[in-house]
């Protein structure tokens, strides 16, 4: 049997203090602990905005999604902007079977979760982050 799964890759870019995380492949278990960190931070660091590009995503797990609530209450906690850019079914319809997406903060694409978060937030230098440490 072949193993179809995309491996999961975070990349961050930052444009006038918003800093985005984009995500993707497949998000489940064993890289929550990698996500938690790389949206967490840049919360905790004090950026002027955060936005998680789930846009190139393809599957998410239950502990993808209480991670990404975990960053929507920690941002609130601190008051920085935060958005998550979600378009595939596979990540969007789980939400909304679990009732996430009227409390999450979802966009069905990029430039409307920026949009949210603050001016200027589309373009910037990219990191690339390793999916597990």
């Amino acid at each position: 049997m072949t193993d179809h799964r995309t491996a999961p890759r975070f990349d961050t870019t930052t444009a006038a203090g918003i800093v985005t995380v984009h995500c993707a492949g497949e998000l489940d278990l064993g890289c929550a602990r990698r996500l938690r960190e790389v949206l967490l931070t840049p919360i905790h660091d004090g950026a002027r905005g955060v936005v998680a590009d789930l846009t190139e995503t393809t599957f998410c797990d239950s502990t993808v999604f209480s991670v990404l609530a975990e960053a929507f209450h920690a941002a609130a906690a601190r008051g920085v902007p935060y958005a998550i850019a979600a378009g595939e079914v596979a990540v969007t319809r789980p939400l909304q079977l679990l009732g996430l997406d009227r409390v999450l903060p979802l966009h069905p694409r990029l430039d409307a979760a920026h949009a949210a978060v603050g001016p200027a937030a589309c373009s910037g230098s990219r990191t690339a982050a390793p999916a597990q440490p």
